[in-house]
Order: structure tokens, then sequence, then C-alpha cells
């Protein structure tokens, strides 16, 4: 199996590159040559995964954050190869559920002999793919907004993502939506939707607790639309997982695809990405991508 490691040069605070440059020197020392492959544009990471996953096996050593993680896992969807999640980006959420340690060099010696497990992956309506978090309003808006905080020295995912939060109470935007899954259809104002593959975002937010991203299944979290003073009620309980049993809230375990529509265009996170957008859809496909799975 050929090694190819895959690096986002922004991410880790402009810190790809030489985290590329350790992970490689770890191969090395552990007897495996890889060769390292450097993002020079939106998309290119996904291009070439796409390319040499479909000439032969490979393993993908992801060094970046989420939206890094989407790029590969889009490029490889049913082939053989697979990819090795090391946490390198700013939130790091989906290598929470793929690695027992944070350690670059833990992770390279657990992955030497260990073979990948399966994982779903959302299919998009504009031949996209998501494979953590698709979420729609309040929370897609931070996302959109921490772009203000994303260079500001020594402040940390969390709090970049606590910054964007207040900043983005101060729209106190919500979105009338129609939400239709195979579960049911709703019309409604909304706060925020989270349709989530996997269970974490926003640096370890859970919008959904029993979220699995290898059962099959999507989970959807709907925030109802809230006042400011509300919003202020309920986001720290939404942070804490606290939101369950919230009357603006509701969640279902057990969906397999959703479509969210609006007449206005509606602020859209993909694994982090942000776009803004009147209408997506997408379908859960169940192990699709190989991920090579620590502790």
């Amino acid at each position: 199996m050929k090694h190819i490691i895959m690096v986002n040069p922004i991410s880790g605070r402009k810190k790809g590159y030489k985290h590329g440059i350790i992970v490689q020197k770890l191969l090395k020392k552990y007897g495996v040559d890889s060769e390292i492959f450097v993002s020079e544009f939106s998309g290119h990471l996904r291009e070439k995964a796409f390319e040499l996953s479909h000439k032969e096996d490979v393993r993908f050593y992801c060094i970046g954050g989420d939206g890094t993680l989407n790029e590969i896992a889009s490029g490889i969807v049913n082939t053989n190869s697979e990819i090795v999640v090391l946490p390198c980006g700013t939130g790091n959420d989906f290598s929470r559920h793929t690695n027992k340690y944070f350690s670059l060099r833990k992770i390279i010696l657990c992955s030497l002999n260990a073979k990948s497990s399966k994982f779903d992956i959302i299919k998009l309506n504009n031949n996209r793919y998501c494979i953590n978090v698709l979420n729609a309003g309040f929370d897609a808006l931070v996302a959109y907004n921490m772009n203000h905080f994303r260079w500001v020295p020594f402040v940390s995912g969390t709090t970049k993502y606590n910054l964007a939060i207040v900043y983005t109470l101060f729209t106190n935007r919500n979105y009338r939506l129609r939400i239709k899954t195979d579960e049911f259809t709703q019309k409604e104002k909304c706060t925020l939707v989270a349709i989530s593959n996997g269970k974490y975002y926003g640096g370890g937010v859970i919008p959904s607790p029993r979220a699995k991203a290898d059962d099959g299944r999507l989970s959807i979290c709907k925030v109802s639309a809230t006042s400011l003073l509300t919003k202020l009620f309920l986001l720290p309980k939404y942070k804490a997982c606290n939101h369950l049993d919230l009357k603006q809230v509701y969640i279902n375990d057990n969906i397999k695809s959703v479509s969210i529509v609006s007449n206005r265009k509606f602020p859209l996170s993909i694994d982090g990405e942000v776009t803004f957008t009147n209408r997506i859809k997408g379908t859960i496909l169940k192990d699709a991508v190989n991920i090579i799975k620590i502790g």
C-alpha cells in the first residue's frame, strides 16, 4: 500500500507543512516510505485523493482539521484506500471518534499494523460529501464568523469559537426552513439545525449524543426560533449538552435522508466549511470510507 501525507498548509495556525514533515520522519523511523502532497487550492486534496485511490490502494495521512478530512474522504468514497486522521486542525472534532491519543507519534506508532474500520458519509446534492456534521443557521454563521478570529495569536480553537458565538449573537437571526426527512416534514422558523453523522463539532459541542458515524443513520437536532435572551440562556446548555429536554429542542436519531429548503439563503456549514444556499439535500452512505481507528 502506498503512503501519502496530505497537507493543508494553513491548518493548525499555518503549521500544516511542519506537521507533515514530522509525520514523514516518524513513518521513516518505523520503516515506512511516504510522500508529502501539499494542497494549493480548495478541493485540491479531493482531486488528488480521487486520482490516486482510483489507481491503487493508498493510506492517506490527514494533516488538518475536519475540512481537510472532508476533502480526502470525499475523494476515496467506496474505494479500498484509507485514512489516518491526525489532530492538526482547529477543532479536530472527527478525530475524537477515531483517536484515543492526540500525540502524533503515538497515533503513527499505533497505526502501523492497524486495519481500517468502515465509516459512513453523507452524500449531498451538489456533488459534495459531509463526513462529520452538516449544520444550518446560527451555528453555521458562528463557523463563518470564526474567520474574524482565525489568526488571533495565542488563542485556542475553542476560545475562537466562543468569540465567534458572542459576535454572532448580535445578529439574533432565525431562519424560516422547510425540513423534510424520511421520518417527518416540518416548516417553521429555526435558530439552528444540526445533521450529525459524527458526534462532535465546534470544538467538542455535542448536538445529538447518540450520533454514531458507523451505524448507517443520521441524527437531527433542531432548535426552534428563539429570542436573544433565550439564546443567551440556551447556548451554554447546548455547549454543555444539557439541551436535550428543552422545549425548543427536537432530536431524532433514526433518519437516513434530509432536505432543508428556504425562500432565502441561509448559512450552511459542511464539516466547518461555510457556504450560503437556499436548499440542501443529504443521504447517508453506509460503510463508504475506510478510516484507521486508534485505541
